[in-house]
């Protein structure tokens, strides 16, 4: 463990490093010109969280089946082309995705083989659809994580708090995981979470599509370790993301706008929007404030859970309540956004 920390410090000295010669080159930072990259902020913040957090990744090689480092691998660096435009096309990337993700699926066996729903428990003894389905909630979790890192912290924070809490249960005992792992996420997203808050880094496509890679392999493979508890805790630890892409579609779609597009309309921009119009705050400090009440948020509903971690039916009305209360502020904000005067 001490090994481990030496090499984070030196590693999150190399970034630091790496920062100060990409901002002066201009080169994979965030003032693309992109309007929701710099809502927020004029600053020219360099994209390295995610290749922090890929490195300290890599020192766990001898921890992790090979498959999951070589597609982890790959997805990070689908968003790497991404951030650095040489990707442009939010359709080929998405394509690109579902191959690889399938191969991967394929590869490494991954199965997703109780749900506690009869009907789709059925379906998923059915090997060909059972790959389909695992494919779609990994998709799902990378791109939401996309969708929804957009404010300083949000992202970083919202997967330090599932780190967290995943750590507190394995350690009283209510599941098993290798505690190595989590270790690693936890100090890791820790550093980032302090960087980012200071707008010393951002974590760009290549860090939000990682961590929503990793954490989506990573608690399917919790729930199969531990199938005492309920999915539907699994379901709910992962519900922001998930509702965020699934209901940014459908409002698109809705408004004729591509779904696969960026725009400045999702939940934490709205927010944001209302705080900065309602307070005196400094751009920065709206934007902190923002992040950190909806990870506030999610961070109590996960302690709730996590006390009735076997209960489906509390974990089913977690989630129910969370999509109620996404949806009624959502449109809300929406309407105060755009109301005129």
């Amino acid at each position: 463990m001490i090994f481990y920390l030496i090499y984070l410090s030196l590693l999150t000295s190399c970034v630091v490093i790496l920062n100060k010669y990409l901002v002066d080159k201009k080169f994979l930072t965030s003032n693309t010109g992109d309007k929701h990259q710099k809502f927020t902020s004029k600053i020219n913040t360099p994209l390295t969280g995610g290749i922090l957090i890929y490195l300290s990744f890599l020192s766990l090689f001898n921890q992790l089946d090979k498959y999951f480092i070589l597609f982890s691998s790959i997805i990070f660096f689908l968003g790497i082309f991404s951030d650095m435009k040489f990707l442009k096309s939010a359709k080929f990337r998405l394509i690109l995705q579902i191959l690889f993700i399938l191969i991967f699926v394929y590869l490494s066996e991954m199965r997703i083989n109780d749900t506690r729903v009869f009907l789709l428990d059925q379906l998923l003894t059915n090997s060909f659809f059972n790959n389909i389905f695992v494919v779609f909630c990994i998709i799902i979790i990378v791109n939401g994580s996309n969708f929804f890192d957009g404010l300083n912290t949000l992202c970083i924070g919202y997967y330090l708090i599932i780190s967290l809490i995943v750590f507190y249960l394995n350690f009283n005992g209510n599941i098993v995981i290798n505690n190595i792992i989590i270790l690693n996420f936890i100090t890791v997203l820790l550093i980032c979470f302090i960087l980012n808050s200071f707008n010393k880094i951002f974590l760009g496509d290549s860090g939000s599509y990682l961590l929503g890679f990793i954490f989506s392999i990573f608690l399917i493979e919790l729930y199969n370790l531990n199938r005492h508890i309920s999915p539907f805790s699994i379901i709910l630890m992962l519900w922001y993301p998930s509702f965020e892409l699934l209901f940014s579609m459908i409002r698109k779609k809705t408004l004729s706008i591509s779904p696969l597009e960026p725009d400045s309309n999702h939940l934490h921009q709205l927010l944001f929007y209302y705080l900065k119009k309602k307070n005196t705050l400094k751009i920065s400090s709206v934007n902190f404030l923002s992040a950190n009440l909806i990870n506030a948020y999610n961070l109590i509903i996960f302690l709730i859970s996590m006390n009735n971690i076997t209960n489906t039916q509390i974990q089913i009305i977690l989630i129910l309540l969370n999509l109620t209360i996404y949806t009624v502020i959502y449109f809300k904000l929406f309407i105060l956004k755009y109301k005129k005067v």
